[in-house]
């Protein structure tokens, strides 16, 4: 079933809510803008209207060690829908977020909420989507206008949210069911679109600061990157970012 509202201040809180209340998975909250939008760590997310915003609630058949899996699975399912619809080449950088032309197009943020009682081992999540669609540039916050695109800026025309909202849905489910057959499938799929791969790159976790070079994913969907100095570190957690070569 799927909620649709004009403006909430997150698609996730209600979800959430939704999830406390007993909602079965497949519902999804839908919002033409958000006001208190979240991305990884809890930085604000931009919702201006124009874009697709939603939350789907999800019960994944995975033991728990993979739900964090799930996130790439959605980047995945949502670089998959853009590109077969209107053949473009979102790339993926690790582990939310998807860009076109080295600008932002959509951020990810997955939510591990409750254990069934039946199912110790098996979680609800709410796979949250922030998709640039329709919106102007000049709508966004000026401090990240230089950093963001939509679609419409890129394709040159509007789309339409309900037919890409339905295609994502289908295609999240997919993945998501991937992940059970043989999660390798959807990593090694991740992997083709790592925007970091062989690039310089800057990890930052608290106080802790490290250059290196993207060394793509673990079979666990972890990421690996190499220091200057030719130590590989295992990135569980933190910021990457895209640096200038040294």
């Amino acid at each position: 079933m799927i909620h649709f509202q004009t403006h909430t201040d997150s698609t996730n809180r209600i979800a959430r809510e939704m999830v406390a209340a007993g909602a079965p998975a497949r519902t999804v909250v839908v919002a033409g803008s958000q006001s208190a939008g979240r991305g990884q760590y809890g930085r604000a997310f931009n919702s201006p209207p124009g874009g697709l915003y939603f939350s789907s609630i999800v019960e994944p058949p995975l033991p728990v060690i993979k739900i964090p899996l799930v996130t790439l699975a959605t980047g995945v399912a949502c670089r998959r829908v853009l590109h077969d619809s209107f053949d473009i080449q979102p790339m993926l950088k690790w582990p939310n977020d998807l860009f076109l032309s080295t600008k932002k197009v959509a951020g990810i943020l997955c939510e591990s909420i409750s254990r069934q009682h039946r199912d110790p081992a098996r979680v609800k999540v709410i796979v949250g989507v922030g998709l640039n669609v329709n919106s102007t540039i000049e709508q966004f916050d000026p401090e990240i206008r230089p950093l963001v695109t939509t679609l419409q800026e890129e394709l040159g025309y509007p789309v339409d949210l309900k037919n890409l909202l339905h295609q994502i849905l289908s295609a999240i489910d997919k993945s998501v069911k991937d992940l059970s057959v043989n999660h390798r499938t959807v990593l090694d799929e991740w992997q083709r679109y790592d925007m970091l791969l062989h690039k310089p790159v800057k990890y930052l976790i608290e106080n802790e600061q490290i250059k290196g070079v993207g060394h793509g994913l673990t079979p666990e969907g972890y990421y690996r990157i190499c220091d200057y100095a030719g130590q590989e570190h295992t990135v569980i957690g933190g910021q990457l970012r895209l640096v200038s070569p040294q």
